[in-house]
């Protein structure tokens, strides 16, 4: 299975950060919780600019984790929370 990110991320609903994945060739969104961006990687704050700073700040550990789970449900959507990166 391949899988790259293309970079592109926003902060959505619900207080996450959408980011996309390419996998195979497909397109597929991915997210991570504000839990997860708290509880492991020291976020403190709310605001669309706090969650995107911390999201970019530890992007390459966030998309680690999307990529295994990405490997383990046959490329579908993902949506990390705080047990993910246990």
């Amino acid at each position: 299975m391949r899988i790259g990110f293309s970079g592109r991320r926003e902060v959505v609903a619900a207080a996450r950060v959408a980011f996309e994945a390419n996998v195979d060739g497909a397109n597929v969104w991915c997210s991570v919780s504000l839990d997860a961006l708290n509880d492991h990687f020291g976020n403190d704050g709310t605001s669309a600019h706090d969650l995107v700073g911390t999201f970019e700040a530890n992007r390459a550990q966030i998309e680690n984790a999307a990529r295994r789970v990405l490997e383990k449900n046959g490329g579908r959507s993902v949506e990390l929370e705080t047990g993910d990166f246990n």
